[in-house]
């Protein structure tokens, strides 16, 4: 592998943040529907959490792979000593994450396992201010408590049959935050360093090396048969919500901190249950409400503070 870095860009330009933060605004909404895709495949067509963890991967990572091949080959190379982070963020940032994410919602419950993994801002916003030099500002000490109590709403969490509470479900639901965290914390320092579709693509890459031989052990790869509806939602799947919600999600971490890109993504789950409401006509309870209200106005208190050209 031969050196193909980039001098970091400058981070704190009005302009790039508001372009950062417009960009993992949509790749929030993108990722969104990823819960109400991923609920077609499990309940209409039977996959398994795995199979579908692993599929996935596969397909953004070939996908990738190929149009980066045919556009820009010089992406691929990347210096050795970095190599190790591509790796990390590939084993835990995907694989691990999405391993912890299915076996917490079968331990703790939808509900639980939502408020759990959205803990990482948190995490992301103390690893920043010791280790990386951001601020932890009077605006996003207010965001994360905002957050955190939006999340517990928007999850029901008061409601007594969502509380499946127990010693090794909190411990994966954590560890569903912090695996997370590990992506855009990593996702950071690389996407500044290297194009951040070539830093997408090796996280995916190794973290479907990572899901391979798990896949291999429990069998039934092509979990979906001749359901050619159901490779039709997958790849869409894949090709849409994931690759480009990851992608865009990605390229705000090389021009935002990442504090304030974990913070913008916990919008997910509102835009989730508002696409819930008009798709399904699920109704949502006032303390739910209230909860997405919460996350709405922390994001918003993150917004640029000018207005600025942002193309």
């Amino acid at each position: 592998m031969t050196s193909n870095t980039r001098t970091p860009a400058p981070l704190k330009t009005q302009s790039s943040f508001a372009r950062g933060y417009i960009l993992v605004l949509i790749a929030t909404a993108l990722l969104s529907l990823t819960g109400i895709l991923i609920k077609f495949l499990l309940v209409d067509f039977k996959m398994l959490p795995l199979n579908l963890a692993f599929l996935r991967v596969v397909i953004v990572t070939s996908a990738l792979g190929i149009a980066l091949f045919l556009i820009k080959r010089a992406a691929f190379k990347i210096q050795r000593r970095h190599l190790i982070y591509f790796i990390i963020m590939g084993v835990v940032g995907v694989g691990l994450h999405q391993l912890a994410w299915v076996t917490s919602v079968q331990l703790n419950g939808a509900a639980v396992a939502t408020v759990l993994v959205y803990i990482n801002p948190t995490i992301v916003a103390l690893i920043s201010v010791r280790f990386l030099g951001e601020t932890l500002d009077r605006n996003k000490m207010i965001a994360l408590v905002l957050t955190l109590l939006g999340m517990v709403l928007v999850a029901e969490m008061y409601n007594p049959e969502n509380l499946q509470l127990n010693g090794l479900g909190i411990l994966v639901g954590l560890g569903t935050g912090a695996t997370w965290a590990t992506y855009a914390l990593i996702g950071q320092f690389i996407s500044r360093r290297y194009s951040p579709w070539a830093s997408l693509f090796y996280a995916f890459l190794f973290g479907a090396l990572f899901l391979l031989p798990l896949q291999i052990f429990a069998g039934n790869v092509f979990g979906l048969g001749a359901q050619w509806n159901g490779w039709a939602i997958l790849f869409f799947l894949a090709l849409g919500p994931t690759l480009v919600g990851f992608g865009l999600y990605t390229v705000g971490l090389s021009t935002i901190p990442a504090s304030v890109v974990t913070l913008i993504a916990t919008l997910e789950p509102v835009f989730t249950i508002i696409l819930s409401f008009f798709l399904f006509n699920e109704v949502l309870d006032i303390p739910q409400l209230i909860g997405a209200g919460l996350i709405l106005f922390a994001v918003i208190l993150l917004r640029p503070k000018t207005q600025v050209e942002v193309i």
